[in-house]
């Protein structure tokens, strides 16, 4: 399915890569040289004293850790959504989806606390609105709007308002340095450790702007080497301003030490004018940080969209501006919700909790990735792999645990996480199981039989494509659905060309399709049971048959079965791979040996829920044309006596189950050989075919035939029946772990 994947991961607009390393700059400077400096260099100066540089600094070696790592990955994977999308080229379905998650999360929370800082400021300092908020929506909407306009056009602002901070934070500490008194910050430096940890758990959130840099990367000329060099250049700009500025607040000489305390120390130390540009300054900082924050918190879930872990309307990118509208709109909504229902403090704590978690797991990537992916071509990395992104993962949860100590952010967000997964799963398992297949739905270009169906009825679809097998597949499933007072849809799929509409098939290709499926139908109502016969058009057959399946409560799919597949990256064959694994129905899986009748079934049992289907179906197949039925276990000669024991309760449980139902001529056997494989073909010399349960509980669809049957099936000489059992639950799961 490479093909496949690869053309429905595309887009038929591309994001237009504008940026280059000065905005990629000003994007990751802009993030951290905002509320971050601003509001909590007062807060932490509160809680720790000079300290407060330790803390700082401890939150950049931290973020330093994971921000090589995602070096690496952006030089593997130059392309937009960062985090989410190093995630979903290592894990699983739903733990890259965690990571894109906990992304969106942490960057609408810290945008959102952006946005309270900047109202906390402009009512502070500026004009005192009736409704605290109000300054913060406004600026919001139009950076929301702004955003939408285009990515060049925001990333001149972004470079813009980054460069006049830069300028105001030099004049800001050249007025107050000359008050330092290094003797003093000794004096007033705090010995808790705990406390300044938790200090730096606090301010963390002013380091992610290297994540932001990262999620850009398919809007960044030359990422390779731009990404890094912005990456590494920003968090040493930053971390150098951070401590001249903690330096001069501290210095101040204020009387009470918070959100607001820079401000207030710029106009003690540049006089009311200076002081008024200073706090003009910190605002524009905060809205640039913002605006920051929704590019890159819109481009995960752009990329989130993109890869099938979101609804790909939601990825949709205006053709005009190059954007992606809803998700710019989706991000800057969550962000006014956010700003509205926490207070300043705790959005930090929230933020940093989510971010923290899935740096976490991005660092984790990185050690699974390089065994993973042994010989990819990798243009930077990362030195002493594990080390380094183990010293990541360490110092990330040592923060978290310093956010223990505040535990409503830290729950609500954990909470958050949850209910976004809670939410996944239940997307998935709404959706219909063809739109995991790529390209248009089909379309129904022949229906002849039963005009109405009912919906409680047994029903088997039986897909027809090998004329040298539609009678004995027909002659199985006929024999099924009559046992149990049901029906068989007979279907046939006319597979087009991409470039052809399906309006535009040829008629007489219908009419021939027709004639041979309307024989067929005469064939299976020969046998004593209702049919209905489709021809569909369309270009997927799989996704033709799903769609067939589903939209006639279908409990049974016939395939017919070569019995092996050429190409390694399949299991059963193109076609069957993707209806073993999206099928909503029980899968029976034939692979026919001559065309006599089957009179004379042996059933190999291990007592699985998949061997139970089998043992129902081999039931009914019996019943109906009755025949006879030979349930068989494989023991070694040399096994104790103990294992022969449980062979035989084996063989005794489920001649039980079978004899609950009408009574059918059966026996069992237990065949002493070395070789399961080899016991089970031999045996079958004596019968018609072999019926065999799925192997195993993998969660994963497509291998759980597993060995044994396939090997059944590709040496011996009898017609061979494979089951597979449909559990919603189980299968929902295997289908999203199977992305």
């Amino acid at each position: 399915m490479e093909n496949q994947e690869s053309s429905h991961h595309n887009v038929e607009t591309e994001l237009s890569r504008d940026l280059g390393l000065t905005t990629a700059l000003a994007i990751g400077i802009g993030t951290m040289i905002a509320a971050g400096i601003f509001t909590l260099s007062g807060l932490a100066i509160r809680n720790v004293g000079s300290a407060a540089i330790v803390s700082f600094l401890l939150a950049a070696m931290v973020a330093s850790f994971t921000a090589l790592t995602y070096c690496e990955f952006v030089s593997i994977y130059p392309r937009t959504g960062e985090g989410y999308l190093y995630a979903r080229k290592t894990y699983p379905g739903p733990l890259a989806y965690f990571v894109g998650w906990a992304l969106v999360l942490g960057y609408t929370s810290s945008c959102a606390f952006y946005i309270a800082s900047l109202s906390s400021y402009f009512n502070e300092f500026i004009w005192h609105s009736p409704i605290e908020a109000l300054s913060g929506i406004v600026f919001l909407i139009a950076l929301t709007l702004l955003n939408i306009k285009g990515t060049e056009e925001s990333g001149k602002f972004q470079v813009i308002v980054t460069a006049a901070k830069i300028a105001l934070l030099i004049w800001f500490v050249f007025g107050g340095v000359r008050f330092v008194n290094m003797e003093e910050v000794m004096d007033r430096f705090s010995d808790d450790v705990v406390q300044i940890g938790n200090t730096a758990a606090m301010v963390f959130i002013t380091f992610f702007g290297f994540s932001a840099i990262a999620a850009s990367a398919g809007e960044v000329k030359d990422p390779v080497k731009n990404i890094p060099r912005a990456i590494f250049i920003s968090m040493g700009v930053v971390t150098l301003l951070y401590t001249a500025v903690v330096l001069v607040v501290l210095f101040a000489g204020l009387t009470e030490y918070n959100e607001a305390s820079m401000g207030e120390a710029a106009q003690k130390f540049l006089g009311s004018v200076g002081g008024y540009v200073i706090i003009g300054g910190a605002i524009f900082s905060m809205v640039s940080a913002s605006n920051a924050s929704i590019m890159a918190g819109s481009r995960v879930v752009l990329s989130m969209s993109q890869l099938g872990h979101l609804p790909k309307e939601i990825g949709t990118i205006n053709a005009r501006t190059r954007t992606p509208i809803v998700s710019v709109f989706l991000i800057g909504g969550t962000i006014l919700i956010f700003a509205l229902i926490l207070p300043l403090e705790d959005l930090s704590y929230f933020a940093n909790t989510v971010l923290l978690l899935a740096l976490i797991m991005v660092n984790l990537a990185l050690i699974i990735h390089r065994r993973k992916y042994p010989n990819i071509k990798r243009p930077f990395k990362v030195p002493l792999v594990p080390l380094i992104p183990i010293l990541g993962i360490l110092a990330n949860a040592y923060l978290i645990y310093q956010i223990f100590s505040h535990p409503l952010p830290f729950f609500l967000a954990i909470g958050t996480l949850i209910l976004g997964v809670i939410g996944f799963f239940t997307w998935k398992g709404s959706q219909y199981a063809e739109t995991a297949i790529p390209g248009s739905a089909s379309h129904v270009a022949h229906s002849r039989g039963r005009s109405r169906f009912d919906k409680e009825k047994f029903r088997v679809v039986v897909p027809l494509a090998n004329p040298e097998t539609v009678y004995s597949l027909i002659r199985i499933a006929a024999a099924i659905a009559k046992d149990r007072d049901g029906e068989l849809l007979l279907l046939k799929v006319v597979k087009l060309p991409s470039q052809i509409p399906l309006t535009s098939y040829d008629d007489s290709m219908i009419e021939k399709e027709q004639f041979i499926l309307d024989e067929a139908r005469r064939f299976a109502e020969s046998q004593g049971v209702p049919a209905h016969a489709i021809i569909r058009i369309g270009y997927n057959v799989a996704r033709a048959i799903l769609e067939t399946s589903r939209e006639h409560n279908c409990n049974l799919t016939v395939l017919g079965w070569k019995g092996s597949t050429s190409s390694k990256q399949r299991i059963l064959g193109n076609i069957t791979d993707t209806i073993v694994t999206h099928a909503q129905t029980d899968i029976m899986l034939v692979k026919l040996v001559g065309d006599d009748p089957i009179k004379r079934i042996l059933l190999p049992t291990a007592g699985g829920e998949h061997a139970q289907c089998a043992e129902q179906y081999a039931h009914s197949l019996v019943h109906a044309i009755d025949g006879h039925l030979t349930t068989c276990q494989v023991v070694s000669p040399d096994a104790d006596k103990e294992q022969i024991q449980q062979s035989r309760n084996n063989l005794v449980r489920s001649i039980k189950r079978l004899r609950a139902m009408p009574r059918i001529d059966m026996d069992d056997q237990l065949i002493e050989n070395k070789s399961v494989v080899e016991g089970i073909i031999q045996t079958a010399e004596n019968y018609d075919a072999v019926m065999i349960g799925a192997a195993g509980q993998s969660i994963y669809p497509q291998i759980l035939f597993g060995s044994i049957p396939e090997e059944i099936a590709k040496k011996t000489n009898k017609t061979v029946i494979m089951v597979k059992h449909y559990h919603p639950v189980k299968a929902l799961i295997g289908k999203v772990m199977s992305e």
